[in-house]
């Protein structure tokens, strides 16, 4: 259980300071990010290649997938999710591509500059919108 929560958290912070640049003053990632097949496959390909190298079992890698996911995209995490399912599910090309990418780049060091890079270059940094009433 407590091997479990150290990769939990230490994939949250990979991942966390990976889309640090784009996040806005509330830590949220721009809203285009939650449908982009090649970040979310990069995040889940990422996390199956480490769950692998630390040979985790696979109640464990869903656990990891899951804190990760809440992380990036926080209550939109559901969604995004689904969708992540569904585009792994039907094999969808470019999807599978950045996942098998991801996966074969992923360690125990978790480096994510590569994925950091492709977010600045793709997106651009969320803002928030302060409402007046």
């Amino acid at each position: 259980m407590f091997e479990v929560i150290m990769h939990k958290n230490k994939l949250k912070q990979a991942f966390s300071n990976c889309f640090q640049p784009l996040k806005s003053i509330f830590d949220n990632v721009p809203i285009p990010m939650q449908k982009d097949r090649y970040i979310t496959a990069a995040m889940l390909g990422t996390c199956r290649g480490y769950a692998e190298a630390a040979e985790l079992s696979e109640k464990a890698f869903a656990s990891i997938v899951d804190a990760v996911f809440e992380e990036v995209y926080r209550q939109d995490s559901i969604g995004v999710q689904t969708r992540t399912e569904t585009w792994l599910t039907e094999a969808d090309t470019v999807f599978m591509e950045s996942y098998y990418q991801a996966k074969e780049k992923a360690s125990l060091d978790i480096d994510l500059t590569w994925l950091q890079a492709y977010a600045k270059t793709h997106f651009d940094a969320a803002i928030e919108v302060r409402h007046s009433t």
